[in-house]
C-alpha cells in the first residue's frame, strides 16, 4: 500500500504539473474535456491546435501508462513474483486512480472551477457568467475510474503473463 501511495503520488505531481503547464500554454489544447456549452460558442481546434494536442498529449499518455507499469513491476519484482493476477491489477489500478483523484480534486475541483483563473477560460467565452460544472468533471473522473480499471487489468495481465524478470 505504502508503495502505491507513493507512486500514486509522484505520477499525480508529474501528471498534473504537465496538465497546468499545457493549460496555461493553450487552455484550447483540451476543448474536448470543457462542457458542450462552452464548446459550441467557440471555433473547432485548428488543424495546427490538433496536431499540438496529439504531439503534447503522446507524452502525457506514455506517463499515464508507463508509471503504473513500473511501479507494479518494481513492486512484483520486489515480491519475487509471488504477487497474484488480483495483486498486481489493484496495485496498477491503485496507482492509476491516484492520479484521477488528484486530477478531479485538485485541477478540476480546486483550480478550474473553485479558482478559475483566466488561462483556463476558453478564448470567446469571457463574456459568458462562469459556471462551476462541477458535475461535468465529476463525470470525466468517473470515465478515468473505469480507465483506471482497464489500465490496471492490462498491466496485471502483461506482468502476469511474464516472469518478473522480463517485465
Amino acid at each position: 500500500m505504502a508503495r502505491i501511495l507513493r507512486d500514486g503520488a509522484l505520477l499525480s505531481v508529474a501528471g498534473s504539473t504537465y496538465l497546468v503547464l499545457l493549460l496555461r500554454f493553450n487552455c484550447r489544447i483540451f476543448l474536448r474535456h470543457y462542457p458542450k456549452e462552452l464548446r459550441k460558442i467557440v471555433p473547432p481546434k485548428s488543424k495546427h491546435e490538433m496536431q499540438m494536442s496529439a504531439l503534447l498529449g503522446v507524452p502525457f499518455v506514455l506517463l499515464l501508462l508507463g508509471a503504473p507499469y513500473v511501479s507494479t513491476s518494481l513492486w512484483q519484482t520486489t515480491s519475487q513474483g509471488s504477487s497474484s493476477f488480483w495483486e498486481l491489477f489493484v496495485h496498477a489500478f491503485g496507482v492509476f486512480f491516484l492520479f484521477n483523484l488528484v486530477d478531479l480534486l485538485v485541477i478540476d475541483w480546486l483550480i478550474v472551477c473553485w479558482y478559475a483563473p483566466s488561462w483556463v477560460i476558453l478564448p470567446g467565452t469571457e463574456h459568458i457568467l462562469p459556471t462551476k460544472p462541477y458535475l461535468h468533471h465529476f463525470k470525466g473522473f468517473l470515465i478515468g475510474t473505469a480507465s483506471s480499471v482497464f489500465v490496471g487489468l492490462a498491466i496485471a495481465a502483461l506482468l502476469n503473463k511474464w516472469p518478473s524478470h522480463l517485465a
